[in-house]
């Protein structure tokens, strides 16, 4: 929402995945709201949702002006995130898992965020505003992800890549990978954050995208 407030762009539309249980009806949502347009739309994904976009983007081109995928490369899940969450969505659904701590909290946030209880609130309201159940159903249904880089390369709509200079689940190096196979796009390593790129900078995000939808 920071960064939606600061985007001046005179018809938006929001892609709302947490109604979805399960990845067809998240593909299925996206649509919808492509259908509110009468032209090819500029698509821009966060996390998650930058995997989901670029799934519908592929699904449909002739809809897409352009796809920006925030803090998501469109690449597969290492081994080691996988596992992760398969241990994640165990303990959620033995009703062991209550939230995320301090500790994992920070690992989202740049060094110089860290500190931030304004950012700290946001993301412990979502968590809990959303739930447990939507956590799992995301999970479940995002994380044995395909590696669409070979696919998006093959696109004729611009393709934009940008992370947190301290993202470390997205990082430069993913960013170095997916501009090797897709010569065309452009990348963008933003300072001052991390995954939680939208809400540690949101006016540099906002006025960065506006310079790339301003050019296509």
């Amino acid at each position: 929402m920071p960064c939606w407030q600061y985007l001046d762009i005179p018809y938006q539309a929001y892609v709302p995945l947490q109604w979805a249980d399960d990845l067809e009806q998240m593909l299925a949502l996206g649509n919808d709201r492509l259908d509110y347009f009468d032209q090819p739309v500029h698509l821009v994904g966060y996390s998650m949702g930058g995997y989901i976009a670029a799934l519908i983007a592929l699904a449909t081109p002739n809809k897409i002006a352009s796809l920006t995928l925030l803090s998501s490369s469109g690449q597969a899940l290492p081994p080691d995130e996988i596992n992760q969450r398969k241990t994640l969505l165990s303990a959620i659904q033995q009703a062991k898992f209550k939230g995320m701590n301090d500790k994992q909290i920070a690992t989202m946030l740049h060094a110089n965020n860290r500190d931030n209880s304004t950012i700290i609130n946001v993301i412990r309201a979502m968590e809990q505003d959303l739930g447990m159940p939507v956590l799992a159903s995301q999970m479940t249904a995002t994380s044995q992800r395909k590696d669409l880089l070979a696919q998006l390369a093959k696109c004729e709509f611009p393709i934009h890549f940008i992370t947190g200079e301290q993202d470390h689940l997205v990082t430069t190096t993913h960013l170095n990978t997916a501009q090797q196979q897709i010569k065309a796009s452009t990348s963008k390593v933003i300072a001052d954050a991390a995954h939680m790129l939208p809400l540690e900078q949101p006016l540099k995000l906002a006025e960065y995208l506006h310079g790339l939808l301003e050019n296509g």
